[in-house]
């Protein structure tokens, strides 16, 4: 389940940000949510690869973000 949509997608961690307000009475309100490419302008390494000759680079790959190596995941020499 990610941005409101049952997914297969075995990455589960996946970014967005929600906010919420509560009010005098103690109700929580849901008012914001923001998921995939919509929080870019809160990475600021975003906005500076998107200014480089090639941006991300990601024309041809099998999805957005393909790029992207968690620091968990590299391979062992």
């Amino acid at each position: 389940f990610y941005n409101y949509t049952v997914t297969d997608r075995e990455d589960l961690d996946r970014e967005g940000i929600s906010v919420f307000s509560k009010d005098e009475s103690g109700a929580v309100f849901h008012t914001y949510s923001c998921y995939a490419r919509g929080i870019d302008m809160m990475n600021v390494t975003y906005q500076y690869l998107d200014l480089t000759p090639r941006g991300r680079d990601e024309d041809g790959l099998e999805w957005v973000q393909a790029w992207v190596r968690y620091h968990d995941r590299y391979q062992e020499d």
